[in-house]
């Protein structure tokens, strides 16, 4: 038996953006840059694996919003125009571009990035992106699994067990419609959780949930083993606690991965540099500035003197910052597994949206992650593994009442409602 487990999980959602009254609608551009610079880079790195036949499994979750946007004919319809204009816009920075060696590769790159996802989303998908996650499903290399119906933070709705039993249930039989099988588990928005919530989760077959490591931390009984083993509710569910290190070392704002100066500038975009009169097909309105996805800048530091980005340079520190993120798994696992009488779970949740569209190496790291993972499950060190693959392992598991528990700053709801909000 492994040493250890690994439980990478990935969140994808996106408010529901739909507005066919409009010719374009500003908002609709959340969903065509998260299909371009997250979702189908993701796929295309989990396909690259399994082709190269590295054995890999994480969770996805997808929102009802968004699972059902990426099956919306006329949003599909849209994102091709949308696809169509950024390819024109390539054509014209390669001309733009084309006496400057500094950008003029990076030009290239976007040009040849957007023609591939034109190749894949309307040839290899037919225009439902959902086909190749379904896919990856049915092959073991994925575990699909549902959220609140439009994401609502559900501690918030605890005096209204109407809507929140609403909001799962609706979700439940949507991801069955769309994905055509069950949702074992669920992520609960923002890890929003109150005391009685498992009874409505119970209520529609939900075997686990994923929840803030203080949920467990302050559960009614100490936990034998931390964050690193579930705990079960008295009804039966389990839950899954986050990892704190693991989390920090991607998400925090001030040592995180994402942060490094080597990687992209999000920041920093055609669409706000450049004059309007040149931009303008492609921002909102023509008068209205928004990002283009044309980005030539590394972080490089707290300054307003950016340096030009490097993709060679960012993609070894992507690598590095692979080993980096294994090196420290692999030390947490094994101090911890001579203090449990099972292999210790690590989860580490983050949203995916947060690879590829705010960490534009983000699919890179993953990639370099899971083919590092690979060689050390090989090795009987650390082993990826999902909540239902851990509890057909381990299905007796100690019983807890998990306490009320949020993320965000503070972890108790301070982001969805305090002195300024409570009124409603």
């Amino acid at each position: 038996m492994s040493k250890g487990f690994f439980n990478l999980v990935l969140h994808a959602h996106l408010p529901y953006v739909r507005h066919p009254m409009y010719e374009r609608f500003l908002e609709e551009m959340w969903l065509f840059e998260a299909i371009s610079e997250s979702y189908l880079p993701l796929l295309r790195v989990f396909n690259r694996l399994r082709d190269d036949g590295v054995k890999f499994r994480l969770t996805m979750s997808f929102s009802p919003t968004l699972a059902s946007m990426l099956t919306d004919d006329l949003l599909q319809s849209r994102y091709i125009k949308h696809l169509e204009l950024l390819l024109e816009l390539a054509d014209k920075e390669l001309a733009r571009t084309a006496d400057d060696p500094r950008f003029h590769p990076l030009a290239r790159m976007y040009k040849e990035l957007f023609a591939q996802n034109m190749i894949d989303f309307t040839e290899t998908y037919r225009r439902n992106i959902l086909k190749g996650f379904r896919a990856l499903e049915k092959e073991g290399f994925l575990d699909i699994v549902t959220t609140a119906a439009t994401n609502a933070f559900l501690p918030l709705y605890e005096n209204y067990p109407e809507a929140v039993q609403a909001q799962i249930h609706t979700a439940v039989i949507s991801h069955g419609r769309i994905f055509g099988s069950e949702s074992s588990g669920f992520w609960l928005p923002d890890g929003g959780y109150y005391p009685g919530l498992e009874r409505h989760l119970h209520a529609s077959n939900i075997r686990y949930f994923y929840a803030a490591a203080h949920a467990i931390l302050t559960a009614d009984k100490k936990p034998r083993f931390g964050v690193y083993a579930p705990v079960v509710c008295p009804n039966g569910v389990a839950v899954f606690a986050r990892d704190i290190p693991s989390s920090r070392a991607v998400w925090s704002a001030e040592d995180g991965y994402p942060g490094d100066i080597s990687y992209r500038e999000f920041y920093r975009d055609i669409g706000f540099d450049l004059p309007l009169e040149y931009v303008g097909p492609y921002v909102h309105e023509g008068t209205v500035r928004i990002n283009t996805g044309f980005k030539y800048y590394a972080i490089t530091g707290k300054t307003d003197e950016k340096k030009p980005y490097q993709p060679d340079e960012a993609r070894r520190k992507a690598e590095e910052h692979a080993e980096n993120f294994l090196y420290n798994r692999l030390k947490q696992v094994k101090k911890l597994s001579t203090l449990m009488d099972r292999p210790p779970m690590i989860v580490s949740p983050y949203d995916a949206e947060l690879f590829g569209h705010w960490w534009f190496e983000g699919p890179q790291w993953i990639e370099f992650l899971l083919r590092k993972l690979d060689a050390a499950a090989s090795e009987g060190s650390l082993t990826m593994i999902t909540a239902g693959d851990y509890l057909d392992r381990f299905p007796d598991n100690q019983v807890a009442q998990p306490s009320f528990s949020s993320w965000g700053n503070k972890g108790f709801a301070e982001v969805w409602l305090d002195g300024s909000n409570d009124w409603i």
